[in-house]
């Protein structure tokens, strides 16, 4: 495992250098990423035990450290810099993530419950550590949620096609001929990302968003209206199609908010004001309902307390009639 790194820093005749730039969690060259990730995937694999949840990790940085350490004896890497090394640690929480991923489906789920192994069937993660993460596994709680993720993953609609790269390392380093002399926009990079080489197109739900997004741009803007960028386009689809869609944000582009101007204020003012006005006249017709109300039980009240009051004197003057005769 990494003898192709071996022999790439033989040839070098020095360590492969891995740098790490602000906002990102890996190289951005598309080879020392590739080998910086699978690094990261063999020492996770090899040395590091495989814990119930992340949170753990931060308690124990001996295991931090030999990540780390196992990834300065691969590469000339600076893990002291703070980006450097919340890139790694994003890298270990990846890996050990997809590894516990990988167990749980091979050693968890086959089995009925009684059956499931009870020695870690890995070298890095200890007997008592593999029973913890069994019992975890075995919590309705995380069953459930287990089969709530898979169906979530089932429902995904515009999967992605870049394999291990990102999104922005895709565009920046993979791009056809179509696109080799022109910047790319919000619904170039949609194609980009989304094309499949292995189907050598588009899925029908991608296709139909880019006849979508391609509509939407070739049609001309409404009156007094400028036209519609390609990233406003792109937001609006897959706003519409999928919930919290991250592609934008993901290959670098930021979408500025629309600032309301002052009519439109005003007249969420209005709106507001005319609302409170009804409803603060429904809460006095109310009031005015229940005070009558009142009013009434009380002259209910009174009209009781002299009924019981004349009743009580002509009870007492029939005693007293009855007790001279």
């Amino acid at each position: 495992m990494g003898h192709a790194l071996e022999r790439m820093s033989r040839a070098r005749r020095g360590k492969l250098t891995v740098v790490i730039n602000e906002g990102n969690i890996r190289p951005v060259v598309p080879l020392v990423a590739a080998k910086f990730a699978t690094e990261c995937n063999i020492a996770v694999r090899n040395h590091v035990p495989v814990l119930t949840h992340w949170k753990k990790y931060k308690n124990q940085r001996a295991i931090i450290n030999l990540f780390l350490g196992k990834l300065r004896a691969k590469f000339d890497i600076d893990t002291n810099n703070p980006v450097v090394r919340k890139g790694c640690l994003e890298m270990m929480k990846s890996a050990v993530r997809q590894q516990r991923h990988k167990l749980k489906k091979k050693y968890f789920d086959p089995f009925p419950l009684h059956l499931v192994p009870k020695k870690s069937p890995v070298k890095s993660t200890n007997d008592e550590q593999w029973l913890e993460l069994v019992e975890s596994w075995k919590t309705p709680a995380k069953m459930e949620a287990c089969t709530k993720n898979k169906d979530n993953r089932g429902n995904v609609k515009f999967h992605q096609t870049t394999g291990s790269r990102s999104y922005e390392v895709h565009a920046e380093n993979h791009l056809g001929d179509e696109f080799e002399d022109k910047e790319l926009d919000a619904f170039d990079l949609f194609k980009v990302c989304h094309f499949s080489k292995k189907k050598k197109g588009y899925t029908p739900i991608v296709q139909m968003a880019i006849d979508e997004m391609q509509n939407e741009l070739s049609a001309p803007p409404t009156e007094g209206e400028p036209p519609k960028s390609a990233t406003d386009v792109v937001a609006a689809v897959l706003d519409k199609h999928t919930k919290k869609n991250r592609f934008l944000q993901n290959v670098g582009i930021k979408i500025a908010r629309r600032r309301r101007n002052a009519e439109s204020v005003e007249a969420e003012l209005e709106v507001q004001r005319m609302a409170n006005a009804d409803l603060q006249s429904k809460m006095d017709d109310m009031s005015k309902k229940m005070q009558e109300t009142e009013d009434a039980r009380r002259r209910d009240q009174e009209e009781l307390k002299e009924m019981k009051k004349k009743q009580a004197e002509l009870e007492a003057a029939l005693q007293r009639i009855l007790t001279q005769n």
